[in-house]
């Protein structure tokens, strides 16, 4: 295994329009020592012929039997790479040529503690406008910040080791939503995450696609329940403040996606000393919303 190595790991459903642009972006890193590992999760619309197409010995195409969702066929990826690093790529994004070697750069300046590196975003629209980067500048290990929302954002942005890969026991595909950011949490535990503050990645913001998680209110919705449940034990350790915003967080995204029932499971386990009169308040707030977005989505409410 060298040293340098970068594996990208691209899985891919149904990407036949997209997959060609995000496997060159990568080939074309200005970093030489890349591998491209693309895993079709059972699209049957010619994205593995695509890929094969693009005829470079950098790049290996897997196809799964079944469709198997987005965090298995990063597995399967994973497990037929080499490389020392692993950088996640989804098949609608693209990566700016210097995006890895920055990345690599600026492991080397903060140490051997931090272990994973993340850059800006910028997402492209459907109708093809550009939206603002997001701009955040959390680094450290163990953030009480990625406790309360994922700052990170899109798997296309973060390259990691595999040491620190293995060591939080790899993605998971039992996950419905927040694969990244529940991902992100468990190598944090232990590794440092770093920051390099460029736009190096555009994320295809395919709002209205039926095959994305973002678009399937019900996969949000109990993606985000689970977290809550997860994350439960370490939300307790921190501040009160800072407790109760994560809580927040969850829950309002929740109500967003009209999701009563799960609401109601997670208002259940807010602990007796954070029932102050505005907990109250917002809960009911949510509870609210979720009703009028389940009954009357039609109208816009909030």
């Amino acid at each position: 295994m060298s040293r340098d190595l970068v594996s990208v790991i691209i899985p891919a459903y149904r990407r036949v329009d997209t997959i060609e642009r995000a496997v060159r972006s990568a080939l074309d890193q200005n970093h030489a020592e890349v591998e491209v590992v693309v895993v079709d999760d059972h699209s049957e619309d010619g994205t593995v012929e695509t890929v094969e197409a693009i005829g470079d010995g950098r790049v290996t195409v897997l196809a799964h039997p079944q469709n198997r969702g987005g965090n298995a066929a990063r597995r399967t990826a994973i497990e037929h790479s080499r490389g020392r690093y692993l950088a996640f790529l989804d098949a609608d994004d693209v990566w700016f040529p210097d995006k890895l070697s920055a990345q690599l750069e600026r492991l080397a300046q903060v140490g051997p503690k931090y272990q994973m590196v993340y850059t800006w975003f910028e997402s492209e629209l459907p109708d093809g406008s550009i939206a603002p980067p997001r701009r955040s500048l959390v680094e450290g290990v163990a953030t009480p910040q990625l406790l309360m929302s994922n700052f990170v954002g899109t798997f296309s942005t973060v390259l990691v080791s595999r040491e620190a890969y293995d060591r939080a026991g790899g993605v998971d595909p039992t996950l419905p939503a927040c694969q990244d950011w529940e991902f992100y949490l468990r190598v944090n535990r232990d590794s440092g995450i770093a920051c390099v503050p460029r736009v190096l990645v555009r994320y295809w913001r395919g709002d209205h696609d039926p095959t994305r998680i973002s678009s399937s209110g019900s996969r949000v919705a109990a993606g985000h329940a689970e977290m809550y449940r997860r994350l439960g034990p370490q939300l307790r350790q921190l501040p009160l403040g800072e407790a109760v915003a994560a809580r927040r967080y969850l829950l309002e995204t929740v109500a967003n996606q009209a999701a009563t029932a799960e609401l109601m499971g997670m208002a259940v386990r807010i602990p007796p000393d954070e029932w102050t009169p505005g907990a109250m308040r917002f809960v009911g707030h949510m509870l609210a919303r979720s009703v009028r977005k389940r009954f009357l989505p039609a109208s816009g409410a909030v």
